[in-house]
């Protein structure tokens, strides 16, 4: 089959002015094109459309699909992966492939397991990568109809009806776009069959076990029947509408968010009380995801908010050694973990003296040489970052180090990494306890550049090198 012809007859059928121009200055907006490609329909129109574009020139940004093996269809699994690879090698655009080892997880696997195994990939892969990035999604017409269902039956609120955005960016900082919201499945298929392509299908996706199936299969289609005209245009439409609507109390809410937020626990209870409930619900959430928990649940929000409109003191609970508390009397409302996290001034770490730190542990610091072993065996990863970082000095005074606590916005480049990363995020990804995150000493120099974070990679700056012959071991005991 020849791939870079189909390409080129997709092309020529669809043109140019089925993708909106903003979103395709959204996309030329980034240095660097990935495409989710599943073997499926969807994400095959992507990867001809884009590869011919980047093919012939019209696409100054590198092309590369990504394809992530679950391992659910044993294989069909495989044949998706095989295929996927064969077409990205065929249109001449990279092809990174990873799978799943399901030896990690139970035999039951959900969506949410699946998707958050997916992301992973991708944002190994992003993080990897030189300059800005997005990943392209095959989400379509008929994708706004079935989520918009999924999200009212349970209970969403105004951002989740507005999903899947044509722009959006995971909680894990990936940009995504999604070109195919204004055209249906049919109108897809139908651009493939008169180009000549295949694509691989899922049979799981005529099942009835999961919701989504259940939804295009018997309700969209009786819901259709029913309606006095297209319901594709008119879901779409809603859906952009309650997408403005959210944007504008976004920025709204942004901008009072200074004035409500007293101190990286706290919330100013005047303001609080005196705001929209749509807004104290944004307020209470924002302040739990950046301090490290998770979101309220419902019900516990409702019953916040009901102790708010009557200005009553409240002390609810968020999860495990976490609570949530408010009075006029304190002027706050703050998260307080029942486990005391310490919060201490910045110390200065002198050379060769253990420093007992508050809590609990201790941090040593001392100059070393570093000959040839040493310095490999420090590269290779010998050392475990839990405890033991080498930070190199060559060329520079001996500059003083400093330890603190974490403080919210912390932010910094570790080794392996392309630009600055928040120490929540980290903390999240390396599961480190929200106990333990207040307990943790923050190494910095004399301008508070974090260097290192026990557990985490020292920075990029800091790094060892083959030309390094000097360091600073920091050791770090519980």
């Amino acid at each position: 089959m020849n791939w870079k012809q189909i390409a080129e007859n997709l092309a020529e059928i669809v043109g140019g002015d089925w993708l909106p121009s903003r979103i395709r200055e959204r996309i030329d907006s980034f240095e660097n094109v990935f495409i989710a490609c599943s073997g499926g329909a969807d994400s095959v129109f992507l990867a001809l459309w884009f590869g011919w574009l980047s093919r012939t020139g019209k696409l100054s940004s590198p092309v590369t699909i990504l394809h992530f093996n679950h391992n659910l269809r044993g294989e069909d699994s495989n044949g998706d992966q095989c295929f996927t690879s064969k077409l990205g090698n065929a249109l001449g655009i990279a092809c990174l492939t990873d799978e799943w080892d399901r030896s990690e997880v139970s035999k039951s696997v959900s969506e949410e397991a699946a998707r958050d195994a997916r992301m992973k990939f991708f944002a190994k892969v992003v993080g990897s990568a030189k300059g800005s990035s997005v990943i392209l999604t095959g989400h379509h017409a008929d994708d706004i109809a079935e989520t918009m269902l999924m999200r009212l039956s349970r209970g969403s609120g105004l951002q989740g009806l507005t999903a899947p955005r044509e722009v959006s960016i995971g909680s894990n900082g990936l940009n995504f776009v999604r070109p195919l919201l204004g055209l249906g499945k049919g109108e897809i298929l139908s651009y493939l069959e008169k180009a000549g392509a295949t694509w691989r299908e899922d049979e799981t996706n005529q099942e009835g076990l999961y919701y989504r199936n259940r939804l295009r299969q018997s309700v969209i289609p009786e819901w259709e029947n029913a309606a006095d005209r297209p319901i594709r245009g008119g879901v779409a439409q809603a859906r952009a509408l309650l997408e403005e609507d959210w944007q504008a109390l976004e920025e709204l809410f942004d901008a009072s968010w200074n004035d409500t937020r007293r101190d990286p626990n706290a919330l100013d209870w005047e303001q609080m009380v005196t705001m929209p409930r749509s807004f104290q619900r944004r307020a209470l959430n924002r302040l739990l995801v950046e301090g490290g928990a998770m979101p309220l649940a419902l019900a516990a929000t409702e019953e916040v908010l009901d102790y708010l409109r009557a200005k009553k003191a409240f002390k609810v609970s968020v999860e495990k050694d976490l609570w949530l508390a408010g009075s006029a009397a304190l002027r706050r409302v703050e998260f307080i973990w029942a486990k005391r996290i310490f919060d201490w001034r910045p110390v200065r770490l002198p050379l060769n003296v253990s420093l007992c730190l508050p809590g609990s542990g201790s941090i040593h610091a001392r100059e070393v040489a570093l000959d040839a072993e040493l310095n490999e065996r420090v590269q290779s990863g010998a050392f475990s970052h839990d405890q033991t970082a080498f930070l190199a000095i060559d060329g520079k005074q001996n500059g003083e180090l400093w330890v603190r606590s974490w403080r919210a916005g912390d932010a910094y480049r570790p080794m392996g990494r392309k630009s600055f990363v928040k120490l929540k995020e980290l903390f999240i990804d390396r599961k480190v306890p929200r106990e333990e995150r207040g307990l943790l000493p923050i190494v910095v120099d004399s301008e508070d550049n974090i260097l290192w974070i026990p557990g985490l990679p020292p920075s990029y700056g800091s790094r060892i090198q083959t030309r390094t012959t000097r360091a600073l071991q920091l050791t770090y005991g519980k």
